[in-house]
């Protein structure tokens, strides 16, 4: 499949497992977009950003916090960048419901499958152009 994005902002990533980490980033090379990478939420958060995220893809667990709650923290404040949330696939369909009340823009179990990661992270990247 060709991925018919333009260039875009780059996509942020709270991933606190290396190997989840790396395997996102590579996939992404494929749009193509820039990737930058936060082991934390507090990390994210302290970074300085020069150009706001295209979205930010992070997961139910995080080591200093969780994803439902930083995106409910995120919607609080205003920010309104579109947030992918990764989730074991331990997760119930609860959980998923609760990313999205929280303001996820989608909610994706693992393991991650390339063809259907991509095109779902390709319609968030589209919505929000």
């Amino acid at each position: 499949m060709t991925w018919k994005l333009k260039k875009v902002a780059p996509i942020h990533l709270i991933i606190g497992d290396e190997n989840t980490c790396d395997q996102i980033t590579k996939l992404l090379a494929k749009i193509p977009a820039e990737v930058k990478s936060y082991e934390t939420a507090n990390a994210f958060l302290h970074a300085r950003i020069s150009e706001a995220p295209a979205c930010l893809i992070t997961e139910v667990k995080l080591g200093d916090s969780d994803g439902i709650t930083f995106v409910k923290q995120m919607r609080e404040h205003g920010l309104s960048t579109p947030v992918i949330i990764l989730a074991d696939g331990d997760n119930s369909v609860n959980t998923a419901v609760k990313a999205i009340q929280a303001g996820a823009s989608d909610f994706i179990e693992k393991p991650i499958i390339e063809r259907d990661f991509l095109e779902r992270v390709q319609k968030v990247l589209e919505k929000s152009d």
